[in-house]
Formats: C-alpha cells, sequence, structure tokens
C-alpha cells in the first residue's frame, strides 16, 4: 500500500527537504516544483507545434493542475487531513490524491495508445495486442500469488487469534481448508492467463497467415487446453465446495467461503467459443476453397 503514493509522495518529500536547506534549496524547490507541474501543458504545446494534437490531450491540462495540487498536499503533509478528510484518518487520504493523478495521466496513456493503434498495420496491431495479452497474463499471476498469500496469511492469523480456546486439532483442520481453498482460488486465474499465453502465441503466427498450418495447430491447442481447464476450474470449485460442507462440522465458522469464479468461467468458456468460431470458419474456407 506504501507504494500506491510514488512517485508523488516521494517527490514532494524532497521538495520539503529542499525548501527546508535555505535559500537556494528553496529557489531550486520552487523551480522543480512548477516544472513538473508544467509537464503536460509544455506536452501539449509540443503536440500542437508538430501537428499531433487530439482530444485526449484535453486531459493533460487536468493533469497539470492535479499534480500541482498534489505536490503542494505532499509537500505540507499535515495538511492532507486538514482539507481532505473530515476528521484526522492518518494520511490516508494522500493514497485517493494519488489515485487522481496517476488515473489522469494512465487515461491520457490509453487514449493516445488507441489512437495510435488506429492509424497501424494489421501485423503491427497484432503485434500490438499480442505484447497486451503477455503484459496481463504476467501481471495477473503476479497479482494473484500476491493477493491469494496475503489472504491466506491474514485468514490463518485471524482464525488462531479468534479461536484461542479452541481444539488444536479444530484450529489445523481449519488451517488445511484454508490452504485448500487458496490453491483452488489460485487455479481459476492461472488457467485464465495459462490461455492468453497461449492465444499471444497463436496471434504471432496468426500475423504470418492467419489460417496457415501453423495457426490452426496452435488454435486447436488452445481449444483443447480450454476445455481441460474449463472442465479443472469447474470441478475445482465444486470439490472445494462440497469438501467444506462435509466436513463443516470441523471447520472454524470464519473460514467459510463458497467459491464460484464466475469471471474465470466466463473468461475461459469465452476463448473456447472463440476457438470453436476460428476452426469453424477455417473449415469454411477450405469447403469455398474446393469449389473455387
Amino acid at each position: 500500500m506504501k507504494y500506491a503514493t510514488f512517485p508523488w509522495e516521494q517527490l514532494g518529500w524532497l521538495l520539503r527537504r529542499l525548501s527546508l536547506t535555505g535559500g537556494p534549496g528553496n529557489t531550486a524547490a520552487w523551480i522543480l516544483f512548477f516544472a513538473a507541474g508544467s509537464v503536460p501543458l509544455a506536452a501539449i504545446l509540443c503536440f500542437l507545434a508538430r501537428g499531433r494534437a487530439h482530444k485526449a490531450d484535453i486531459l493533460l491540462a487536468a493533469l497539470s493542475p492535479a499534480i500541482y495540487a498534489g505536490l503542494w498536499f505532499f509537500v505540507n503533509p499535515s495538511y492532507i487531513d486538514r482539507y481532505l478528510s473530515p476528521f484526522p484518518a492518518g494520511g490516508l487520504s494522500k493514497y485517493a490524491l494519488a489515485a487522481v493523478i496517476d488515473s489522469l495521466l494512465l487515461t491520457w496513456i490509453l487514449l493516445r495508445c488507441l489512437v495510435r493503434f488506429e492509424t497501424l498495420r494489421p501485423e503491427k496491431l497484432l503485434y500490438g495486442m499480442r505484447i497486451l495479452l503477455y503484459a496481463y497474463a504476467a501481471l495477473t499471476i503476479c497479482a494473484l500469488l500476491l493477493q491469494t498469500l496475503g489472504d491466506f496469511t491474514t485468514a490463518c492469523q485471524s482464525v488462531k487469534e479468534g479461536n484461542s480456546g479452541a481444539e488444536q486439532s479444530l484450529i489445523q483442520v481449519t488451517v488445511f481448508f484454508l490452504a485448500l481453498r487458496s490453491a483452488a482460488e489460485l487455479i481459476p486465474g492461472l488457467a485464465r492467463a495459462a490461455l492468453l499465453f497461449l492465444s499471444g502465441s497463436f496471434l504471432k503466427s496468426c500475423a504470418e497467415a492467419p489460417f496457415g498450418p501453423e495457426a490452426c495447430a496452435k488454435m486447436e491447442r488452445l481449444k483443447q487446453a480450454s476445455g481441460i481447464l474449463l472442465v479443472s476450474v469447474l470441478l475445482t470449485a465444486a470439490g472445494c465446495n462440497v469438501l467444506q460442507l462435509f466436513f463443516s462440522r470441523f471447520i472454524l465458522d470464519s473460514s467459510h467461503r463458497i467459491l464460484l469464479p464466475l469471471a474465470e468461467i466466463v473468461s475461459v468458456a469465452g476463448i473456447r467459443m472463440l476457438s470453436l468460431f476460428y476452426l469453424e470458419s477455417k473449415r469454411l474456407k477450405d469447403d469455398n476453397d474446393m469449389f473455387i
């Protein structure tokens, strides 16, 4: 959570340290302050001069005052709770402050990317899509592992602290089911990430020959993998729920949870339907080529 304010809080800390060093440091702090906030405005002028301005650049005009306001609060952190929260919150409002700046910047970058994609050739679009799939799959795996590990550790501590008077065997059984549930929660996300990697491999072959032998072979592999993983996700969720019900008298109440990963099920099923659609299109194309 402490990294959510990077780099704005760290820049505010640097400006504050500079301003406290005396005259030259204070002057340097003001110069850096105005320079940091004027970067989006300078970008707008640069795009206008080169004839590449777009409606999305309006966000840069909103980003500049957001940076100024954010840096001012991070330079003066005591004012965050005074002006941004109705009660002393220990500086928690700084996360919302950083989120405003990050969301404006990220939205502008994504809109600019979409504009750029509209002018690219098909092979470049497929390459960009493949990179996005790989990046999203890698980020999904990292976030899933970190979240699952954190939830498992927190749940174990909660069970042990909240049931200090319970039998040790019950706590051990509960911790075992917590581990089982964590593994079951990992499988749907990992299945989706695996299919994204396979989809990226298919796009690479598709860029060379959309209906070539290599692309069809990879799509056939994607179809088989999506079917296996879809069944695995469904059986894992159902099996975990059944075991939890069967051993419910041995599990402490604080650890009960019903598993039904709808988002992952829809994603995996959607990828399988797309693979079936592609293979059917390939079959129809081959039939038409035979008549021609």
